[in-house]
């Protein structure tokens, strides 16, 4: 992987936060209709993790990583009816022995521009 890439941004992603996609995710995860399940975050934060694990600059081996840490920040409850943009952007890229470790933090704001949610993922790229 490419260490010189900490700090680099990638381009907004759209989601709207709508009624169908909403219910969908939350039988999908086992959780009841009728709110939204925090975990939703993971849909406008994969948008974005998407150009990230794709960027040929950075170089990550895809077949050789491992999702090794996930947390979240909630500043108020995601709403059916928001439309949210991702902002993902690399925080951190480093070596330790023949392992690579990426942090990717995901701004996710609404269409006011008010933060969230801010998602912060670490993936391992294992050894050749």
């Amino acid at each position: 992987m490419n260490e010189g890439l900490g700090g680099k941004r990638y381009p907004e992603v759209r989601v709207e936060v709508d009624p169908a996609r909403v219910r969908a995710f939350a039988h999908a995860v086992g959780e009841r209709e009728g709110f939204v399940p925090p975990t939703f975050a993971t849909v406008p934060e994969l948008a974005g993790l998407a150009q990230v694990i794709a960027d040929p600059e950075l170089a990550l081996d895809f077949s050789r990583v491992v999702h090794i840490e996930q947390s979240y920040e909630w500043r108020r409850p995601l709403r059916v009816g928001d439309v949210l943009r991702c902002r993902p952007r690399i925080e951190a890229v480093r070596t330790r022995g023949d392992t690579g470790f990426l942090t990717i933090v995901s701004e996710i704001v609404n269409a006011e521009g008010e933060v969230v949610v801010v998602g912060r993922c670490t993936l391992a790229e294992r050894g050749r």
